[in-house]
């Protein structure tokens, strides 16, 4: 035990300590003190975890690091609470004792069981759903910081935040946090804070155990101070001990630096990866033609137009064989066509549709004979055609839950299929070497394009079928991008598997990260918005290949400015054949040489 005045000095920062049972332990950082609270609220689904003592506090040298050990004791656990000082980094963790399944974990607050009072033994809020939000009992940590960056984009394009706003990396989607994160799901698990951001910036990283991303989203919370949230609505199932993941903290002269320096310190080098010189050369997509011609966005249609699907019948090989041969006339040098939503007839069954495809193999064969290569589009959660039991289900939580991709689901409603069911494993197989075979009754395809990530398991209220291994969240992500590389890579060694989680913990499952859909409020340029995310993408990995997406370009301008960027972001890629779907306005000759200018070279 060193006595209640220990500093720890290290090159960039210092740990000071006061009493060994005192709620708060001060970093020092070059620009800025943040004082935390030694604390981390595990969750159960049916009750808060509230803080009853800090017992102890010893300090141990294990060489590479010293530890700091706080013992603990909250109502649903015993704790030792650890924070690590390394030379140059801190890591800030639970290790917790007992038994139940934990629903959520809260770093750096805490909710104190000597004052707490449910609030519905007070009085009755209708407000409430029957459940209080950890946050309107919590102590929060104070922020020593005034600006706070997550690296995962949003419709909105924003990334900065002040200290009492909310921030959110989630793997599935939340249509109420900065016009909805569809589309890198998830990003890198790590938002840094800066008290004077031209100088420094200091991360709140996580670091996780392979097989432990037993979560859908991680949350700065902010608010009169700040918390660290992590959201799992599967839970994980605790028998006697565990530990949470760890809050990584390093400093360093910039955001985006700092978050590199993350990633190099939790994940190591990205893997090697042969890339063959296909998987360079430009894409083209008919998504946004078959939008263009079903009048997605009405431009053309009545204002009193409901919703429907004929943007997802307009995928049909003579549609695609128009799009082929326009673009061919227009001697646009593509090499890869993505045959985009929806060929199938059962998104779960990922059986073709033969009357709109009547002879999918033919036409991958043309397409092959004439240099060119074939994605397609890949839904790897939809239960459509499936039955129950292959399937999550959904059955109506006790407590609200965030405004997701789908619409509201009814009680018993398929949510997704469950990846970890041998049958559901088995059939996955399956519809892959159909796919990706070469064989009698195979269509040759070259490899996928995994979309609707966000429809990963992890809403409120999900039910599993027996034998399930109930996996949710980024590890179910993670197990079903496993499975589909592992597989595909077997059947056609060369197969481009092209996702949208720019996460380190995907490196070895994704051979392409996409930076679309453009979602986005600005209507004149596009650039800004897909080079951030470009530059998060190679962050996160700096040996994957990118597409640059192509889909919703808002204007003309953004189209043209864009078509000129792409090159030096990624691998380009096209949309539209011979109108942009937001507009209505005509792709022209000075367009398309536009094209063959930028792609000349590819």
């Amino acid at each position: 035990m060193r006595d209640s005045q220990t500093v720890l000095e290290r090159p960039a920062f210092r740990v000071r300590l006061g009493e060994p049972t005192a709620p708060l332990v001060h970093l020092d950082f070059e620009t800025f003190t943040q004082p935390l609270l030694v604390s981390v609220g595990v969750d159960v689904p049916d009750a808060l975890d509230r803080e009853i003592d800090l017992v102890d506090r010893t300090i141990c040298d294990r060489g590479e690091y010293e530890r700091i050990t706080w013992t603990a004791k909250s109502t649903q656990w015993d704790k030792f609470y650890h924070l690590d000082v390394y030379r140059d980094r801190l890591e800030f963790h639970a290790e917790i004792f007992g038994n139940g399944t934990v629903r959520a974990v809260r770093f750096f607050e805490t909710v104190p069981d000597s004052s707490f009072r449910e609030h519905f033994a007070l009085t009755k809020h209708f407000n409430d759903k029957l459940r209080t939000r950890a946050r309107d009992y919590s102590r929060l940590s104070p922020a020593g910081f005034r600006t706070v960056f997550s690296p995962e984009p949003t419709t909105y394009g924003r990334q900065e935040f002040r200290p009492y706003e909310r921030a959110q990396i989630s793997v599935n989607a939340d249509l109420d946090y900065q016009g909805g994160n569809l589309v890198a799901n998830p990003g890198t698990l790590c938002f840094a804070v800066a008290a004077r951001p031209e100088r420094e910036w200091v991360t709140f990283g996580l670091r996780v155990p392979d097989g432990e991303y037993l979560f859908s989203d991680y949350e700065y919370a902010g608010g009169d101070g700040f918390g660290l949230h992590l959201e799992s609505p599967g839970g994980r199932r605790v028998e006697g001990r565990a530990e949470t993941p760890r809050v990584v903290m390093l400093a360093a002269a910039g955001a985006e630096r700092a978050l590199r320096s993350y990633v190099q310190a939790v994940y190591g080098p990205p893997p090697a990866r042969e890339q063959p010189s296909w998987w360079s050369r430009p894409i083209v997509s008919g998504w946004g033609h078959q939008s263009y011609q079903g009048d997605l966005f009405r431009i053309r249609s009545s204002k009193d137009r409901k919703r429907d699907n004929a943007v997802y019948t307009l995928c049909a090989q003579p549609n695609y064989a128009d799009i082929v041969q326009r673009l061919a006339d227009r001697r646009v040098p593509w090499g890869t066509l993505v045959i985009d939503a929806r060929w199938f007839l059962s998104a779960g069954l990922k059986d073709v549709d033969a009357g709109r495809w009547p002879d999918l193999r033919g036409f991958v064969d043309h397409l092959h004979a004439h240099g060119k290569r074939v994605l397609l589009w890949w839904g790897p959660w939809d239960p459509e055609g499936l039955p129950e039991d292959e399937c999550v289900l959904h059955e109506p939580a006790g407590r609200p839950g965030k405004r997701g991709k789908w619409d509201e689901l009814p009680s018993g409603a398929r949510i997704a299929v469950d990846v970890t069911l041998p049958k559901v494993r088995e059939r996955i197989r399956r519809q892959l070497h159909q796919v990706l075979g070469s064989g009698p009754g195979c269509f040759d395809i070259d490899g996928l394009k995994i979309d609707h990530v966000s429809a990963t398991p992890g809403a409120e209220g999900m039910t599993f079928a027996p034998g399930s291994g109930r996996l949710s969240g980024i590890e179910a992500a993670k197990e079903m991008h496993r499975l589909i590389h592992r597989t595909a890579k077997e059947i056609k060694p060369d197969a481009l598997i092209m996702g949208q989680s720019p996460n380190p913990y995907f490196a070895d499952v994704l051979d392409m990260v996409r930076l679309g859909d453009i979602y986005t409020r600005n209507r004149d340029s596009v650039v800004d918005d897909m080079a951030f995310r470009a530059r998060m993408a190679r962050i996160a990995d700096d040996g994957w290949l990118i597409d640059t997406d192509g889909w919703p370009l808002p204007s003309r301008d953004a189209f043209r400015e864009y078509v000129v960027a792409q090159p030096a972001l990624g691998v380009p890629s096209l949309y539209y054949a011979t109108h942009l779907d937001t507009t209505g306005q005509a792709l022209t000759g000075e367009d398309f040489a536009l094209i063959r200018s930028a792609w000349a070279d590819l």
